[in-house]
Order: C-alpha cells, then structure tokens, then sequence
C-alpha cells in the first residue's frame, strides 16, 4: 500500500547488492458534493506501472532505488453551478463545467528502502520505500458550454495551470509484506 494506490510488485536479484522490481498500483477515489449551490463530481485515479533498479550497498535490506513509471495519475470532475460564475473574469450561466488534470506519461524515480527478504532464505518479510516521482507540471484542460468565449476558458485554464505548475513532485512513501519463493 502507498501513495501511489494499492500495489503489486515482482523483484528479483542478481547478485549480493543488485535487483530489479516490476509492479503497478492502482487506487480511484470518487467525491460527490453540494457546496455553495454547485454540485461537485470529481474522479482521483491513480495507476501506474514501474520498474526499479534496486542498490543493497551493503548487501541486505537497505536498499537506494532509482527507476521509471508509466504514469496514469489524473483528475477528472465535472461542476453544476446553479448561480452565474466568473470565468476569465466575465460572468457565465451554465449548465456545467468539466476539468481534466493529468501528468506526463513517463516519470522518474528516486528513492530509498528497506526489503527484510533481500539476500535471506526467509520466505515472509517487510517492505517500505520513500521516494519521489518526477512527474512535471500537471496539465490541466476546462471545458464548458460553447457560449463561454475562448479567451475566457483560456484566461481561467491558464490560471489553474498557474497554481498547479509547482506540483512537479509526486512524494512516495509504500509499505508491503513480501513473500519469496
């Protein structure tokens, strides 16, 4: 389990310092709400596939990982305003407004752990990792009724992105029981 989502992960090592992991995580959360006379539908998904080149320096458990995901992170929502809202500083009737947030496809990995099973016998063990992705800017799309003007939708877009573009890293922390063959 992990900030990435619930997980699954294959490893296997190659000499006394060295192993290689593959798995993927996945995790959605739904929220549902009415504030403020909106009503509010918003979608986290989280999924993603690694592998991880895996550095026992000392040849056990601890261990300094670095690696690659294919990243499917995102947000999708829709909002129901029941009163005019400002778009790009101008006032708009709608019906609804759709926001679509989402990561670059592939992301680096840099992290360090611990894998109590790494050069053991021992079938049962503890697994924990603290990391960071890189997953740049989040990229951040709205989308409304055609009667809302482009530069408006632009001007807003553009100020979201503003907010989001200092969400470049995506912190990973992941706790798991391991079993081995």
């Amino acid at each position: 389990i992990s900030t990435l989502g619930a997980g699954l992960e294959v490893a296997k090592d190659f000499t006394p310092n060295f192993g290689v992991r593959a798995g993927f995580n996945y995790f959605s959360y739904a929220y549902d709400a009415t504030e403020s006379d909106v009503s509010y539908d918003f979608e986290l998904e989280l999924k993603s596939f690694a592998v991880f080149a895996d550095w026992h320096p000392f040849k056990g458990a601890f261990r300094l990982s670095g690696g690659l995901l294919i990243n499917g992170n995102g947000l999708t929502g829709n909002a129901k305003p029941t009163a005019p809202v400002d778009i790009g500083g101008t006032n708009y009737n709608l019906s609804s407004i759709d926001l679509d947030i989402s990561y670059n496809a592939l992301a680096p990995y840099l992290g360090l752990g611990w894998d109590t099973t790494f050069g053991d016998k021992d079938n049962w063990g503890f697994a924990f990792d603290l990391g960071l992705i890189y997953s740049g800017s989040p990229e951040a799309a709205i989308s409304t009724d055609p009667t809302v003007s482009a530069t408006s939708i632009g001007k807003e877009q553009q100020e979201l992105q503003d907010d989001l573009d200092t969400l470049k890293w995506w912190p990973v922390v992941s706790a798991g029981l391991v079993y081995q063959f």
